[in-house]
């Protein structure tokens, strides 16, 4: 039986060296190349040196991390079939990363078992469904639909009213009216109109309510 070969990617020769360790003992594969970031590997890639049926990729590495290489990939290999490593468990970087063709996550504290079948699935089916990432789905589908119901009770104005006050230039009331072309009065009668639709008290509320349902974009 051929054993499935595996590229490394991970900035920490500790990581490589135990991943190498545990991938040796499971037995159907083997470690055929390492590289410490994405640049490294696409090189490899171009040039043909390293064939991979799986890469296992650290997300956050220096020169070109996890994500730049995924866009790389998303664009100009997207067959080929990878496994994030990270310490991170955010749900939306998982999902805009499973989004980019990622197949499947492994946090770096994961168990010999979890690795093996995260490789197995990846290898057999094209993709590993762990708990996270199904957790991940779950949730972010959860907070889109929550997104979508606040978008439908915001009007037109009031959302340039908002993107206003979460601008760089941190502009106060009396200046947005300005931009606004409206009185001062109108522009309090915005923001009293979103505190009592959304139950908030302030300005940083505001702000803070804006970014977590991604009606503005920093």
């Amino acid at each position: 039986m051929k054993k499935a070969a595996i590229t490394l990617v991970d900035d920490h020769i500790v990581v490589r060296s135990g991943l190498r360790s545990l991938i040796e003992v499971l037995g159907d594969y083997a470690v055929v190349d390492e590289y410490s970031n994405g640049a490294q590997l696409i090189k490899a890639l171009e040039t043909g040196k390293t064939k991979p049926d799986i890469i296992i990729m650290d997300l956050e590495m220096p020169l070109m991390n996890g994500e730049d290489t995924m866009r790389w990939l998303q664009k100009n290999m997207p067959e080929q079939k990878v496994l994030m490593l990270t310490w991170d468990s955010d749900e939306r970087k998982i999902i805009q990363l499973f989004r980019l063709g990622v197949r499947g996550y492994l946090i770096k504290s994961c168990t010999a078992d979890v690795l093996q079948k995260a490789i197995d699935d990846t290898y057999n089916a094209g993709y590993y469904h762990s708990e996270l990432l199904q957790t991940a789905i779950l949730n972010q589908s959860m907070a889109e639909q929550q997104d979508r119901e606040v978008s439908a009770k915001i009007t037109e104005r009031e959302l340039q009213f908002l993107k206003l006050v979460c601008d760089k230039e941190e502009y106060t009331y009396d200046k947005i009216a300005e931009l606004m072309q409206v009185h001062r009065r109108t522009v309090d009668g915005y923001r009293e109109s979103l505190f009592d639709k959304f139950d908030l008290r302030s300005k940083t509320g505001l702000v803070m309510f804006a970014i977590k349902h991604r009606l503005v974009e920093l």
